[in-house]
């Protein structure tokens, strides 16, 4: 598999989990400016994801998911943190640790593929940059 498409299915993968847990959480939310905050990062990454999953179409490739195995654990996790405490607080902070996992994942396939294609690793700094971003805006409700 070449460059692009390593990278691009990071992309995908990375942008589709940080997705799918905000919408996890999200449901759980009583604070209504924290829920906002969450719908605009779950609407950050469904872009990034399409993008990405655009991209695999032009290299001819699939986008691929993370596994229903690969998920359970991590919605497990998210269940048990939930029945312990479901503030605003506590739910920033399992998105802080969920971003940093992410930004590490996404630096690593960028320092990786430094011969991809310009368009993949500007996707993949927009990547890392809402990452940054996003935990910045999830420190203030900490």
């Amino acid at each position: 598999m070449d460059q692009n498409a390593e990278l691009l299915l990071e992309i995908y993968k990375n942008a589709e989990l940080e997705r799918a847990i905000i919408g996890r959480l999200i449901r759980y939310c009583e604070d209504a400016s924290f829920r906002n905050l969450m719908a605009e990062h779950f609407t950050a990454y469904h872009m990034l994801m399409q993008e990405a999953h655009e991209m695999l179409n032009q290299h001819g490739m699939l986008a691929q998911e993370y596994g229903p195995f690969e998920k359970k654990s991590i919605f497990s996790s998210i269940a048990l943190h939930l029945r312990i405490d479901k503030t605003s607080s506590h739910m920033a902070e399992m998105l802080v640790r969920g971003n940093v996992t992410g930004l590490i994942d996404i630096t690593k396939a960028l320092n990786e593929a430094k011969s991809a294609e310009e368009a993949v690793l500007q996707l993949g700094e927009r990547l890392k940059s809402a990452h940054v971003r996003h935990m910045e805006q999830l420190l203030a409700f900490i």
